[in-house]
């Protein structure tokens, strides 16, 4: 991991923001007493870009001159020498620039500090005043590792019949078909193996060690945050286990772009597979406090209430909570206890740690992989055919760097961007309490008679996500949010986007996203923003707000309405650093399509330009799914996998 060096200025600038951003009083410390700055830059360290690395240094280098508070009405003094009122107004100027790059410094700021001061577990006062109980603490019994990945000495060549760059829902599900049909295979991955003894629900090791980045993947301009995985299995050991089969009318529509294949039975076989082999149910959404909250809403307002299917077998209610950092428990049925386990059994063998460079072409054909384990060894695999499924950031970084040519590669990605309305009850639900979900709502799934609207989803809620989700306007202000935890329920909002997005490749190889909502997107968020509050307020709170960088709120019949709610909203903006929204779901950037001019891939899934390099992941959707897209990944790597495997047999 590489190191941030600071000079005496630097650092000064860096612990006087985090202690503006978290001051502590009345009993709880302040961000600096908790070691807020050291952690945060250890979250910077884990970003892969030396140039992103070098900014936060040359920021922070200049942040506590005389000219940055100057600029700012802070007067001709440094800011770590103002008050604590004179450094928030600094702090909220770049929040409320009119420039996207202040902004998105702000946010970035934002997150890093505050991820830092709530995400310390141990004997955390501030976690106790907000009656958190904190991290799971280390499991009772766990069973050891089931794989056993190969131990590099050295420069290491290997050969197999296919290499599978990724290990998540498409990478380990195409390792488990090919190496069923008795192929020999070969997966890397680039981050590292954990199981279960290392799933203590601890926040902010969760991030460093399981999610690209740390968690801190954003677009260019920080207009959206990205959430990917990143260890062996992938997103599918850090998603929420929400599991929905390919909706008919997206299946309709990527058979109209010339996949015919994904309205076929041959899908209908794959989704069958997949459903039966992770374990899909409706037995463990036990409702929780939550459920019974946003059921009663539901309920209120006739709209449409379902019970959520998760991939789990043994989940249990105490330990579901922070199942996005890992299950102790090995219930949650990831690529981890289901595809990798068949594949390695079956002979596969397993790379960790391992960051593939490029494919080898040679011919006009895709002949192995060449890449670099952590501890700086070269490694040649080999093979008959590639499948890449790195997700849907790397993927395309990927084909770019082994010289794919398609004016399709890394454009129309898709993200599914979320946003939370949030309500503040008189009852206590202990939000972050009970299984992960057990409801959602499709009320207005179909906002345009095309499939494309929103869905209204909420999850247990431990302090990192209320603090992503929320805006901060003052120190003190945004621990009062926090202190109201215990008495807060959020919805949150899944777009199916249009999306102008894309991801390009930086000098340095690595994925730069770009992405800006379409007018159509803003229209349902703006709608969705109104469902959700509706939802909220049938719900029973007394103060609903948004998760805009603005205080966008109202408190139903004392101050304010809808109405108002969605004109501050609009006020804010929907542009980078406004409305903060987060993707977990990454789709499209190398997709399938019946054309060479507007895809990537053909409906087999093999590049148009390369033989034998196929894409099995995300990044291979025509389109948005508008559902948790885990079982469609799966199931459309399991169908391109058995196609592959009946050429190469």
């Amino acid at each position: 991991m590489s190191t941030v060096e600071l000079g005496p200025r630097a650092r000064r600038a860096l612990d006087a923001i985090c202690d503006t951003f978290a001051p502590g009083g009345e009993g709880l410390p302040a961000a600096t007493e908790l070691g807020v700055p050291e952690a945060l830059l250890e979250l910077v360290a884990r970003n892969p870009r030396a140039a992103e690395r070098k900014q936060v240094g040359q920021l922070l280098g200049l942040w506590d001159t005389r000219l940055i508070a100057a600029v700012a009405g802070g007067g001709l003094r440094s800011f770590s020498s103002l008050s604590q009122a004179d450094r928030e107004k600094i702090l909220l100027s770049w929040a409320d620039s009119r420039l996207p790059q202040r902004r998105a410094a702000f946010q970035a700021l934002r997150k890093g500090s505050l991820l830092a001061y709530y995400g310390r577990n141990g004997d955390n006062p501030v976690l106790r005043a907000m009656g958190y109980p904190g991290a799971l603490g280390p499991p009772e019994s766990p069973p050891p590792p089931s794989i056993a990945p190969l131990e590099l000495s050295g420069d290491t060549e290997l050969e197999c019949d296919v290499v599978i760059v990724g290990s998540g829902a498409g990478g380990g599900t195409a390792a488990a078909v090919l190496a069923g049909a008795g192929l020999d295979v070969v997966v890397i991955e680039a981050g590292g193996y954990y199981s279960e003894k290392d799933f203590d629900g601890d926040e902010l090791a969760g991030f460093s060690r399981l999610y690209m980045n740390a968690g801190g993947v954003a677009s260019h301009d920080g207009s959206i945050g990205l959430l990917a995985g990143s260890c062996l299995g992938g997103g599918t050991v850090v998603n929420y286990t929400f599991s929905f089969r390919t909706p008919e009318h997206v299946r309709r529509e990527w058979a109209s772009m010339g996949v015919p294949g994904i309205d076929s039975p041959a899908f209908d076989e794959s989704l069958d597979a997949v459903w039966e082999r992770i374990s899909v149910n409706e037995e463990h959404s036990i409702p929780s406090a939550r459920d019974d909250a946003v059921r009663r809403g539901l309920d209120r307002l006739g709209w449409d209430s379902q019970v959520m299917k998760r991939n789990v077998r043994g989940c249990r209610e105490e330990v579901c909570r922070l199942c996005h950092f890992g299950c102790q428990l090995g219930a949650k049925q990831s690529t981890l206890k289901t595809w990798l386990q068949d594949a390695y059994d079956g002979g596969a063998r397993i790379l960790v740690d391992t960051r593939a460079d490029r494919v080898l072409v040679e011919n006009g054909a895709a002949r192995g992989v060449e890449a670099r384990s952590g501890a700086g060894h070269r490694v040649i695999v080999r093979a008959r055919a590639v499948v890449s499924a790195a997700g849907a950031l790397q993927t395309p970084a990927l084909l770019a760097r082994s010289g794919v040519r398609s004016k399709a590669l890394g454009k129309h990605l898709r993200l599914h961007p979320v946003m939370v309305v949030w309500g503040q009850m008189d009852e206590e639900l202990r939000p972050w309490e009970g299984m992960l979900s057990a409801t959602f709502s499709d009320q207005h799934a179909d906002m345009d008679g095309n499939g494309y609207g929103i869905k209204y989803e909420h999850v247990a809620t431990p302090p990192s996500i209320l603090l992503t989700f929320s805006p901060w306007r003052g120190g003190r202000a945004h621990q009062e949010l926090m202190q109201a935890l215990p008495h807060t329920a959020g919805i949150g909002i899944l777009l199916r986007d249009h999306g102008r997005g894309e991801v390009r490749v930086g000098r340095d190889g690595e994925p730069v996203v770009r992405y800006a909502f379409t007018d159509e997107d803003i229209d349902h968020l703006r709608r969705g923003l109104w469902g959700g509050a509706q939802l909220v307020e049938a719900m029973g709170a007394r103060v609903i707000y948004s998760s805009h960088s603005k205080w966008v709120a109202y408190e139903p019949g004392r101050r304010g309405d809808r109405a108002g709610f969605i004109d501050a909203a609009d006020a804010c903006g929907w542009g980078a650093g406004q409305a903060q929204p987060i993707s977990f779901h990454i789709m499209g950037s190398a997709r399938m399509g019946g054309s060479e001019r507007d895809s990537v891939c053909d409906p087999s899934g093999q590049t148009w330009s390369v033989r034998d390099l196929y894409v099995c992941d995300g990044s291979a959707f025509p389109t948005a799914t508008g559902v948790n897209p885990m079982v469609t990944i799966e199931a459309l790597a399991h169908m391109t996998a058995r196609g592959l495997a009946e050429r190469l047999r």
